[in-house]
C-alpha cells in the first residue's frame, strides 16, 4: 500500500453502461454487493446512495474512496482508488479488512456479470475460512483471497481467506442452501 491509498482493479465482460447501472440501481447492486443480511438494503444505501457522489462513469463513496469505469475492449474496467490511510481516521482500524471486503465484492460484480447477468443470487458468509468440500475453476487470487467457480452452485462463487468464506449462488433451493449452510460450519480449516 502506498501513501497514495490501495488501487483494485478489474476487468469486467460487458458494457460500461450496464455495469454503471450495477453501482446505481438498488436491485442490481443486490446481485453484487456484500452478503445477504437483514442490514444489506441499509448498507447500499448508506454506501452507494446517501454518502455518495457521481461525475459521468466516477462515483465517490464515503466522501474518498473512488471508483471509475472506463471502456476497454475486453468490456469494462473498474478501477477503485481508496483513500490513503488518515483519510477517515474513525476507520482506521477497519482500513485493511474494507480493502479485502471491496476485493471480494469487486469479483462478486465481475461474476454477476460474467456468469448470471440480471439474475438473483443468495450467498452464505462465514466469518472464518471453511472448506465445503466443493472442487471448483479458479476465478481470481489476491494476497489474502482466493475465488472458485464451483459448477454445483448454479455455477457459484465461493471466496475464501483466512477471515471469511462467501459463497454466491444462483438457483439453488431453499433445501439445497440450507444443506449447504450446515455443511461449511462443521468443516472448518485452519
Amino acid at each position: 500500500m502506498s501513501d497514495d491509498g490501495v488501487r483494485i482493479e478489474i476487468t469486467v465482460a460487458a458494457p460500461v453502461d450496464e455495469v454503471w447501472q450495477s453501482f446505481r440501481d438498488k436491485e442490481k447492486l443486490r446481485h453484487w454487493h456484500g452478503w445477504d443480511t437483514p442490514e444489506l438494503d441499509a448498507e447500499i444505501d448508506e454506501i452507494y446512495f446517501d454518502n455518495a457522489t457521481e461525475n459521468g462513469a466516477t462515483l465517490v463513496v464515503q466522501g474518498h474512496d473512488t471508483f471509475t469505469l472506463t471502456p476497454v475492449p475486453e468490456g469494462t474496467r473498474v478501477v477503485l482508488t481508496r483513500a490513503p490511510k488518515g483519510a477517515s481516521p474513525e476507520w482506521d482500524d477497519y482500513y485493511d479488512e474494507i480493502t479485502e471486503g471491496w476485493i471480494t465484492f469487486l469479483h462478486q460484480l465481475k461474476f454477476a456479470h460474467e456468469h448470471h447477468p440480471g439474475q438473483q443470487r443468495r450467498t452464505l458468509f462465514w466469518p472464518s475460512e471453511v472448506s465445503l468440500g466443493l472442487a471448483g475453476t479458479p476465478f481470481f487470487e489476491s494476497e489474502n483471497q482466493r475465488g472458485v467457480v464451483v459448477e454445483e452452485l448454479g455455477p457459484g462463487l465461493v471466496i475464501t481467506s483466512p477471515t471469511l468464506t462467501v459463497v454466491t449462488t444462483y438457483g439453488l433451493s431453499d433445501a439445497e442452501l440450507e444443506a449447504l449452510r450446515r455443511k461449511g460450519p462443521e468443516q472448518v480449516t485452519s
